[in-house]
């Protein structure tokens, strides 16, 4: 079947959905003519790369019998892992010309209109690849190119498309581990939420894998927020490591008494290792409550103690619940203790993973800008250089640069030099 060449404009999803169809199909055909006394088990949509708000890329196409498995698996353990394993397989298709015009035509959509619906049009994207593996396996088996046992599925690095391209069944024959979890998933869902807490937080500080897994635990427990928190203080004080829940107190973002006062102890613990310590002084600045390590500075360990001062400026910020960005905290620490400055510095180096600032919040770090501190210019410096910003804040943050392409610290300086080869993002 043709396919209408992609103009610019809306995305034609279902035109879409037959060149993934077609490429598959084209490509699985192609094996069996050069191969005709192959098994052929699979093909696999893979290499998704996308960068949120800005490119989607076509994805590769792998296809897989037993024999090509063979030829690169020493053995059976090493076949069962590769079995799924795309990116080894040795037949490999890459994007054409029509492929990367399709792709080019969903990025433009996605970052029309300053980028809005990227994320609704990127998961429409996906998901029209798994339905189109559907497609392609039906097409394949109806012109017996292949058996019934045959499978093409879209994946992901999450592996979440892999279910949208199979049958259940199919998911639990190839997929057992999905499948697994999955069950546990719909268990955990159906118990009462004070049960489930308890479950889910059992599960997280299991020394050993249990579905759906410790990073999915953890997930749940942040999205019940306020539900968790008392069952999580209970557990706190007979964890096995301390800094996971600390961690997930500082994600929850919920500065209770208890919870303040809870994280404040294990900072204080001279008896705990330095990451329990240092994650719970995290947690308290992610909380609002760096007062509380500034407090205690001169008896911290540095490690601890730098980790308090910078959390609330790091990547850690961007998960779950997060206070306005604010450098008036870090600022009077640093006040008191000017000697910590060259180690926050070390800190949040560019490539550190500073946080992601939304566009309210440009103004604090503008004020930023302003600091007596390099270590707190710099970063305000690479943050807006992140941001969306409006003609008028771009042009107000030219003219801040500007100003500090001549600081009397050079890493400012070089800052201001790197961000003005890129430029700011403008909304």
């Amino acid at each position: 079947m043709s396919v209408p060449s992609p103009t610019l404009g809306r995305v034609d999803w279902a035109s879409v959905e037959a060149a993934v169809r077609d490429q598959i199909v084209a490509f699985v055909r192609l094996m069996r003519v050069e191969h005709p006394g192959d098994r052929i088990y699979g093909a696999a949509v893979h290499e998704f790369y996308a960068e949120a708000g800005g490119v989607i890329a076509w994805p590769m196409i792998g296809v897989a019998s037993e024999e090509s498995l063979a030829s690169v698996a020493p053995d059976h353990r090493a076949a069962d892992a590769l079995r799924w394993s795309p990116a080894d397989w040795p037949w490999q298709l890459d994007p054409g010309k029509a492929e990367e015009g399709w792709a080019a035509r969903v990025e433009s959509t996605a970052t029309a209109d300053d980028g809005m619906r990227w994320h609704a049009v990127h998961d429409r994207f996906e998901r029209t690849v798994a339905k189109a593996c559907k497609a392609a396996r039906r097409a394949l088996i109806d012109e017996e190119v292949v058996g019934r046992e045959f499978v093409a599925v879209a994946m992901d690095e999450a592996w979440e498309l892999i279910p949208l391209s199979l049958t259940k069944t199919q998911v639990r024959r190839h997929f057992p581990e999905l499948d697994e979890e999955q069950r546990a998933l719909d268990r955990l869902a159906a118990l009462p939420p004070d049960l489930r807490v308890i479950e889910l937080i059992a599960i997280a500080d299991s020394p050993v894998h249990a579905p759906p897994g410790t990073e999915r635990a953890r997930a749940w427990l942040r999205e019940l927020g306020t539900d968790a928190v008392s069952a999580i203080l209970e557990h706190l004080p007979v964890a096995r490591e301390k800094w996971l829940w600390a961690k997930l107190l500082g994600e929850l973002g919920i500065p209770t008494t208890e919870v303040v006062a809870a994280l404040d102890a294990i900072v204080g613990n001279r008896r705990l290792g330095e990451p329990d310590r240092a994650w719970a002084a995290a947690a308290l600045s992610r909380l609002g409550r760096m007062d509380l390590v500034t407090a205690r500075l001169g008896r911290l360990p540095r490690e601890v103690a730098v980790r308090g001062l910078t959390a609330p400026y790091t990547s850690f910020r961007d998960v779950g619940v997060h206070q306005p960005l604010d450098y008036g905290p870090l600022e009077s620490a640093l006040t008191e203790h000017p000697a910590l400055h060259d180690a926050v510095c070390d800190r949040l180096s560019p490539g550190s993973g500073y946080c992601t600032i939304d566009t309210d919040e440009a103004e604090a770090a503008f004020v930023g800008l302003a600091s007596p501190w390099a270590a707190v210019r710099r970063h305000g410096v690479f943050v807006l250089a992140d941001t969306a910003l409006t003609p008028n804040l771009r042009e107000r943050y030219d003219a801040d640069l500007r100003l500090l392409a001549t600081d009397p610290d050079a890493l400012v300086r070089d800052a201001v030099a790197a961000a003005s080869d890129r430029g700011p993002a403008v909304r």
